[in-house]
């Protein structure tokens, strides 16, 4: 890969001859627009333990390959789940689509027919985010056109295919793999990453800031006292529960986001990643991306790339769980091409198993608060990812702050 300067800005993606042989346009950004926040990583060796200022446990990071030398397998038990009676299953689309389900999903093929502040758009928005916001995800089904998102997989099997000098791929729970996007058309369109209806539900949605300048133990005191209060979103917009000024909210540790700055509240972007999963991948185990601080504070948008059926590693979810809701079963969302699915990154979810003799590809980026801890180092998925990140962030958070201000969330 080919990185430097030019002229005034910075060639963030330049390899030799993609733009003639695979379609894909380098983007130049300015060195300004760029927040010069990228710090060391901190790669471990297995059996080190390390906490980070705040408290949290750094997990053990490397290459697989040395991981590979070593012996080591990531998810010791592989991540699959291997649960003799696991959950009924209810299905959002195809032959086994269930009405149970329906109440998941939210028609979006009008927003494309009609224009910003359109009445119809107004009730697309409020409908989704009572969603989002009662049961931890909401399927946008037909959100973008069928014919843009299809080129998308073949232009995802190339890059996995042809992994680049500083990107990382990372390995996932029961054989999944991810690996962050490089900040280059198609994956830096507006329509894919500035979409308005993502990104007001985002601004809307996304308002937990517990985690700016508190530790683990101050967090996980802050979550009990919501959940004897009777665990509902707007606990978290009082303002006692905002950031906590000082060191660990104007520097969060590593591991935690350093997303936005010390002085604003709400979500910023996080990473841009594909994540792959191979034919005859296990289901995984339930799990939440994040627990501490609670929900409300990441949001996940996923965008399939291979079309979903039942059975080709489409996720699955517990309604409710972000709330601790307990309902007895979950949803698995495999809507058409064209869908997005939102879920809370505190909701409980898992792969399902792909049957089917094809990987499933699908994009995913996230929207955070400052200081949530993940466990990632800034260059978890390599160094010239890093640099990518801050990019997409530089061409995103501008218009998501301008939704932040326009819904009241910023200070």
């Amino acid at each position: 890969m080919q990185t430097g300067w030019v002229g005034s800005g910075l060639r963030v993606f330049g390899w030799p001859n993609l733009n003639e042989q695979h379609g894909w346009t380098s983007l130049v950004v300015t060195p300004d627009s760029i927040p010069s926040r990228t710090r060391p990583g901190c790669w471990r060796r297995p059996g080190c333990r390390a906490v980070n200022a705040a408290g949290f446990e750094m997990v053990t990071s490397m290459t697989p390959e040395e991981a590979e030398k070593q012996g080591y397998m990531p998810f010791g038990d592989g991540g699959a789940d291997n649960s003799t009676n696991p959950r009924p299953r209810v299905y959002t689309h195809g032959p086994c689509a269930s009405p149970v389900a329906a109440r998941f999903v939210v028609p979006c093929h009008d927003w494309r027919a009609t224009e910003q502040g359109d009445a119809i758009r107004r009730k697309l928005v409020e409908t989704a985010l009572e969603v989002l916001r009662v049961e931890g995800f909401v399927v946008l089904e037909n959100l973008m056109a069928p014919e843009d998102v299809a080129p998308l997989e073949a232009e995802a099997k190339w890059y996995l295919e042809n992994v680049q000098d500083g990107f990382i791929p990372q390995p996932l729970r029961a054989n999944r793999s991810q690996l962050h996007l490089p900040y280059a058309m198609p994956w830096a369109s507006d329509w894919l990453i500035c979409h308005d209806l993502v990104l007001e539900l985002v601004a809307s949605y996304v308002h937990n800031d517990l985690a700016g300048g508190r530790t683990q133990d101050e967090q996980q005191g802050s979550l009990v006292q919501w959940l004897i209060s009777g665990a509902k979103l707007d606990w978290f917009r009082k303002p006692e529960w905002g950031p906590k000024g000082g060191e660990l909210l104007d520097e969060p540790p590593t591991g935690c986001t350093d997303v936005g700055t010390a002085n604003d509240i709400g979500p910023w972007l996080g990473r841009v990643l594909v994540t792959k999963t191979p034919p005859g991948s296990e289901p995984q185990r339930h799990h939440r991306d994040i627990n501490f601080p609670g929900p409300s504070a990441q949001l996940t948008v996923q965008v399939a790339l291979t079309p979903l059926s039942a059975n080709n590693g489409p996720l699955g979810y517990v309604p409710g769980s972000h709330c601790m809701a307990t309902p007895g079963y979950e949803v698995v969302a495999n809507p058409p091409l064209g869908s997005l699915v939102l879920y809370d990154s505190f909701t409980e979810h898992h792969g399902i198993e792909n049957h089917s003799p094809q990987d499933r590809l699908a994009m995913y980026y996230e929207f955070e608060t400052r200081g949530v801890f993940g466990g990632y180092t800034d260059i978890h998925f390599g160094e010239k990812a890093a640099m990518h990140t801050l990019a997409f962030r530089s061409a995103v958070d501008p218009d998501l702050r301008r939704w932040v201000a326009c819904v009241g969330g910023s200070t």
